[in-house]
């Protein structure tokens, strides 16, 4: 079973069912997870393969583990903001099998964390010098949705926009439920804890695409470099097993 999570919320509604449209021929069922609204959405109904979820609250961006789907063989975490091919589903799993046996998370959208070193460029030595605990999301090496790669590489952390694993995989939503806005460091951190390798996949660019909202979590809160979220990003930062490699296939 093929399972796509996306949890949403009034302000994206527009994009919703562009996006419904797009992954509902390509998987066995689509949650969604509705945040804020009073009652399934009518744009949504002829979907026979599309779970409307209402949470009793507000799940936000966790809400992409609110539903069980412990059961599944392939779980996609996809966003209300981007822009899937009808391609995605196939070739994502083609691209995940590809890495050979082992315990993966696979994603479009990723980041190492690094260190800046001292430098005589004052750019660089500004970083240097700025460099802090707390700041550790201000510096990293990204893997963009929207940019080619050509080989899997292991990362530190993989987007929950464009992402996938299996079923037997996926954290509890207890595990999940108080890491709104941050899900992707607490996923992270899952699979380091579990011994699930986190790989950005390869892709050409501009095979996804994105529509853009006023209101984001990476301007609202990603950018204010909270304590609690860099404590938890030490926590596997610079750690993984062959990080910034390709993964070689393990048969």
């Amino acid at each position: 079973m093929i399972i796509a999570n996306l949890a949403s919320y009034p302000p994206r509604r527009s994009n919703l069912p562009r996006v419904v449209a797009t992954l509902a021929p390509q998987v066995d069922r689509i949650n969604l997870v509705l945040n804020e609204y009073d009652g399934p959405l009518e744009e949504l109904s002829s979907y026979a393969n599309v779970k409307q979820i209402m949470p009793d609250e507000d799940t936000k961006d966790a809400g992409k583990f609110y539903p069980d789907t412990s059961d599944a063989d392939y779980v996609f975490f996809v966003d209300d903001d981007l822009i899937y091919p009808a391609d995605f589903i196939a070739k994502s799993i083609e691209r995940f099998e590809a890495l050979g046996k082992g315990h993966f998370l696979g994603g479009y959208h990723a980041s190492i964390y690094t260190k800046p070193a001292p430098s005589l460029s004052p750019k660089r030595l500004l970083k240097w010098l700025t460099y802090s605990r707390e700041k550790i999301a201000d510096h990293r090496r990204p893997f963009r949705f929207y940019e080619t790669l050509e080989q899997p590489v292991v990362v530190d952390q993989v987007a929950t926009n464009a992402a996938l694993m299996r079923g037997a995989d996926v954290p509890p939503y207890a595990y999940m439920a108080s890491s709104q806005k941050f899900v992707d460091v607490r996923l992270a951190k899952w699979c380091f804890e579990n011994g699930i390798r986190s790989v950005a996949l390869p892709k050409q660019a501009h095979w996804l695409g994105e529509v853009r909202f006023e209101e984001t979590i990476f301007h609202g809160f990603t950018r204010k470099n909270l304590p609690h979220v860099a404590d938890e990003i030490w926590s596997y930062a610079f750690k993984a097993e062959g990080l910034g490699a390709p993964v070689e296939p393990r048969s």
